[in-house]
């Protein structure tokens, strides 16, 4: 009896001894999973500096003619002859449609004969009011019926003169409305006429910028037609409300088009230039790291990394501004990004230039 409990002691003692050497190993293996490891990382850095920027607003809008005008017939008559089409060219006096003239030149014909003849009578009672022989009232009259001859036909004159229509600027014919041989009244539309060179942009800009805002400001365009090219401008106009529909202010700016590439009704995209040598703290592009719309850069000082989000702004180059976040001088990661964390220890490799 006594042989078998110490059997059984024995058992439970090596069980102890077993469980009690597990439970360490445990401890030492949870120890060495939690404990962090003290390596440093390896990292270039390059130093934030400051670089002369320009900024600018992005803008859309539309390209519209400098000037717009429906060309009228101002009497009515037959239409004669016409020259430019759709798409064609015109300077300014160019003939664009001739009306038929005959029945206006034949009623002057008619006038300037009876004009003549009452600036002849007119004459002889002149002569004859100063011998006394015809009385001043009768005179009179004959000089009244040739100064209204000549007010008639000068009516003509201007009629006739109607009757060839003229551009009244350079540009290009959008849309001829008539042709030969129609009769056309008053007031009729004969022909659209487009100011094109420069064209007008119109755009809206959000009433944020309404103290960058001046005359004379540049702007750069580009249209989807010719996306290599860029179309400059200057502001022209300026709004003085604002939308309250959007909060924006429209502004206009004229861009010169002596090529003749753009067109009225063009959709454009813009950049407003409103600061031309700003000074801005900028870093290496490859400092930056973007997740889930936030981007942050590593800060190293005193053999740590410090992890800061930051506001970007505009490019410089191979560099982007930093509006919020690092201080000029201040060293930031340029390599290794991705094993760095808060507070890591490294090791600076090489300072990037």
């Amino acid at each position: 009896m006594i042989r078998r409990a110490r059997t059984l002691a024995g058992v439970a003692a090596g069980t102890l001894a077993l469980l009690a050497a597990g439970c360490a190993q445990e401890t030492r293996s949870a120890e060495a999973t939690a404990r962090p490891t003290t390596d440093p990382v390896e990292v270039a850095v390059a130093a934030a500096t400051v670089a002369a920027v320009e900024r600018s607003v992005p803008l859309v809008g539309t390209f519209h003619a400098n000037e717009t005008v429906a060309i009228a017939a101002q009497i009515e008559a037959r239409v004669a002859a016409f020259g430019p089409d759709m798409g064609d060219r015109v300077n300014e006096g160019d003939v664009l449609v001739r009306l038929d003239d005959a029945d206006l030149q034949a009623a002057k014909r008619e006038i300037e004969a009876r004009l003549a003849k009452a600036r002849a009578d007119d004459a002889r009672a002149q002569v004859l009011r100063g011998q006394g022989i015809m009385a001043a009232e009768e005179a009179e009259k004959t000089r009244t019926e040739a100064a209204v001859l000549a007010a008639q036909r000068d009516v003509l004159d201007v009629k006739i003169a109607r009757t060839v229509i003229r551009a009244p600027f350079a540009g290009a014919i959008a849309e001829r409305y008539t042709s030969v041989g129609a009769v056309v009244k008053t007031g009729e539309t004969l022909y659209e006429l487009v100011q094109d060179d420069p064209l007008k942009f119109r755009t809206p800009v959000p009433e944020r910028f309404a103290g960058y805002l001046e005359l004379g400001q540049s702007i750069r365009a580009t249209v989807d037609a010719y996306p290599d090219r860029v179309f400059a401008g200057k502001i022209t106009r300026i709004n003085p409300t604002s939308e309250t529909a959007n909060r924006s202010i429209t502004l206009e700016a004229l861009v010169p088009n002596g090529d003749h590439f753009l067109r009225p009704g063009f959709f454009g995209k813009a950049d407003l230039v409103y600061d031309q040598h700003g000074d801005a703290v900028v870093v290496p592009e490859k400092a930056l790291t973007t997740f889930a719309g936030v981007t942050k850069v590593f800060v190293i000082a005193d053999g740590k990394a410090e992890e800061r989000i930051v506001r970007t702004g505009v490019a410089v180059g191979d560099r982007r501004e930093i509006v919020d976040g690092v201080q000029r001088g201040e060293q930031v990661a340029v390599s290794n990004l991705e094993r760095l964390e808060q507070g890591a220890l490294v090791t600076v490799a090489d300072a990037a230039p």
